[in-house]
């Protein structure tokens, strides 16, 4: 019987565990078959995939006014493919993608009609770029190294919503989990072809080939790793016809298979404007709604492109996704030298990944002003000023940070090389006397630091007068309280 719940879903979004990690033949033969009605296609899969007649039964009624160039059958094609049956294990894809990831293409053989059926379908959405996510409460990091080439065998659902990974049924905030960052071009958004309309269902077709960009460790049981959609040298999956190709951005075909109307196209549209027509090396993304797709722009073309040496991400609610992408283009980078990302809810996660790369870049100031920063992230920051020699200024206004994070902080500053000139604290309310022992210390031995911001938080009148005698020894310093 019929089923949907998240839970189905989420094991949709999770599934890569059943990837094989190895080569296997490619899948071709189905192209040859003619095309046919579902009914049709399914009648050799009879005694393979239990009531799955009952499934045609079941889909076609809900595509029989399709107005999109699709026919009924072709529409129903994808649907069945979305359709959760009862027990799980009996659901088509469950069944279909097992056959896909599996060494033996004999077993394919059954299955040829359905996919000249749901490959011809699908071949008539649009492709799309897009930033997509995977996630799974398992550890991925021994098996996506970065720079090796991977391929998923099965289809591939994706949500191209990092929000909806957060929820326990999927992969949650806690425990072992891999979250995987998808730079894709060949997404098709099936929405309005499941039978779940509420599911923003992105699928990527079978047979799909990866380069792993990174892999990052940031802490609290989450690795991120982010891969990229590469065209194979040999088709791995053989296209539905002559006349249709599985084809990469570059090709005039893919470019005008993009229909340019929704909101998100219009929103990534004007931010390539933005960029186009930043002169001088700056670039102000001020409240721009950054997505993850909009930060692929944004290092693409901005970063990379412009080679741009100031950007202000200020006031854009940055994801996990979208934060791995922006370190991803730091790592040994040449140009940006500031970078603003206050007030866009950068976590203490985030933090770890943005100190991981700091000495291989040449950033010179970061402001991370009205965030989520705890003592965690002022450790991780700490850490990197024990080496990094680059960053002049850094910015930690109104976060959350204790007297604990400030002594981590001084205390880096004290045993340092740093070059840290400006170090600005101002607004962390829970900073108070504890404090003033280590930046005292700081303030005695550190060479480099010419201005030190500690107002508005919870020092006392005796706290700020020791602060200040230390401050009046130190030419040139400036005591900000």
């Amino acid at each position: 019987m019929a089923l949907s719940n998240q839970g189905s879903y989420a094991f949709k979004l999770s599934d890569i565990v059943e990837e094989p990690e190895r080569m296997l033949p490619p899948i071709q033969g189905y192209e040859k078959m003619p095309l046919v009605s579902l009914e049709e296609a399914v009648k050799p899969l009879i005694d393979i995939v239990p009531e799955v007649e009952r499934m045609v039964f079941t889909v076609m009624p809900n595509c029989q006014n399709s107005s999109d160039g699709l026919s009924p059958d072709e529409s129903a094609s994808i649907m069945i493919y979305s359709l959760d049956w009862n027990p799980h294990e009996t659901s088509f894809y469950m069944i279909l993608n097992k056959i896909l990831r599996g060494g033996n293409r004999d077993l394919l053989r059954p299955w040829f009609l359905y996919l000249k059926l749901v490959l011809t379908a699908l071949s008539k959405i649009p492709s799309k770029r897009l930033v997509l996510h995977r996630g799974v409460k398992k550890d991925f990091s021994a098996s996506y190294h970065q720079g090796e080439i991977i391929v998923w065998w099965g289809f591939s659902s994706c949500t191209s919503s990092i929000h909806v990974l957060k929820n326990d049924e999927f992969l949650g905030e806690s425990g072992t989990r891999t979250l995987f960052s998808i730079d894709c071009h060949s997404g098709k958004d099936i929405q309005q072809y499941s039978m779940y309309k509420t599911e923003n269902e992105i699928l990527l077709l079978p047979a799909r080939q990866f380069k792993v960009i990174s892999s990052l460790n940031v802490g609290n049981g989450l690795h991120i790793i982010h891969i990229e959609e590469i065209d194979p040298v040999s088709p791995l999956l053989a296209p539905p016809s002559a006349s249709i190709a599985f084809t990469s951005p570059k090709s005039s075909l893919w470019i005008s298979s993009i229909k340019p109307q929704n909101s998100e196209h219009d929103q990534n549209a004007k931010l390539e404007q933005i960029i186009y027509k930043c002169q001088s090396g700056r670039i102000n993304l001020k409240g721009e709604r950054l997505n993850d797709q909009g930060m692929a722009i944004v290092v693409r073309q901005g970063i990379i492109g412009k080679q741009c040496i100031k950007l202000d991400l200020m006031n854009n609610e940055v994801t996990p996704g979208s934060v791995a992408i922006l370190i991803d283009a730091l790592r040994n980078n040449t140009c940006l030298e500031e970078l603003n990302i206050t007030s866009s809810s950068i976590s203490d996660s985030d933090i770890r990944l943005l100190a991981s790369v700091a000495n291989s870049s040449i950033l010179k100031r970061i402001d991370l002003e009205d965030n989520d920063i705890s003592d965690e992230g002022a450790r991780y920051l700490a850490d990197m000023l024990e080496t990094n020699t680059k960053l002049l200024r850094l910015s930690l206004i109104k976060n959350h940070i204790s007297s604990r994070g400030v002594n981590m902080l001084a205390n880096a500053l004290t045993s340092s090389n740093t070059n840290l000139e400006v170090l600005n604290l101002s607004a962390n309310a829970d900073v108070d006397d504890e404090s003033i022992a280590s930046v005292v210390n700081m303030m005695e031995h550190n060479r480099s630091l010419k201005k030190l911001d500690l107002r508005h938080c919870d020092l006392s009148d005796d706290g700020k007068a020791k602060l200040r005698t230390a401050a009046k020894s130190k030419k040139g310093f400036e005591l900000w309280l």
